[in-house]
C-alpha cells in the first residue's frame, strides 16, 4: 500500500485537481486585469478589490502550508510548485500596477480626453 507523506502534495488526483485548478486561475486572473485596464471594474471597484483579496489569501495560504518550516517530511519541489510561485509573482506584479493605476484612474481618463479633444481640434 501506497503511503502518502502529505495529503494535499503527494495523493495524484489531488495533485492533478490543483494543476488544473492552477491552470483555469491563471486564465481568470488575466481576465480580470485585462477588464481591469480596460475600465470595466472601474465602475464598481470593490469587485476587483475583493477578488485581489481572496487570490492573496489563497495564494499565501498555498505558500505558507507548502513551504513551511515545520513539515514533517523534506519538501520536494515539484511543477506545481514552479508554476504557483512563477504565478503569485506574476500576479503580485499586475495587481501592483493595478492598485497604482487605480489611484490615478481620473487623471488617466482626463489626459487621454484632452489628448482626443486635441486631435479633433486639429483635424
Amino acid at each position: 500500500m501506497l503511503k502518502v507523506k502529505d495529503p494535499l502534495i503527494d495523493n495524484p488526483s489531488f495533485y492533478y485537481f490543483e494543476t488544473q485548478f492552477l491552470h483555469y486561475f491563471e486564465w481568470i486572473s488575466k481576465i480580470t486585469v485585462v477588464l481591469f485596464f480596460i475600465g470595466i471594474f472601474q465602475e464598481k471597484p470593490t469587485i476587483f478589490i475583493d477578488f485581489n483579496f481572496v487570490v492573496k489569501v489563497c495564494l499565501a495560504l498555498f505558500l505558507i502550508y507548502r513551504f513551511n518550516s515545520y513539515r514533517k517530511y523534506d519538501i520536494t519541489f515539484t511543477e506545481l510548485d514552479r508554476k504557483v510561485c512563477y504565478s503569485a509573482g506574476m500576479y503580485i506584479l499586475f495587481i501592483s500596477f493595478a492598485d497604482y493605476i487605480n489611484q490615478y484612474t481620473d487623471k488617466i481618463k482626463k489626459l487621454i480626453m484632452n489628448y482626443i479633444a486635441n486631435l479633433n481640434i486639429n483635424l
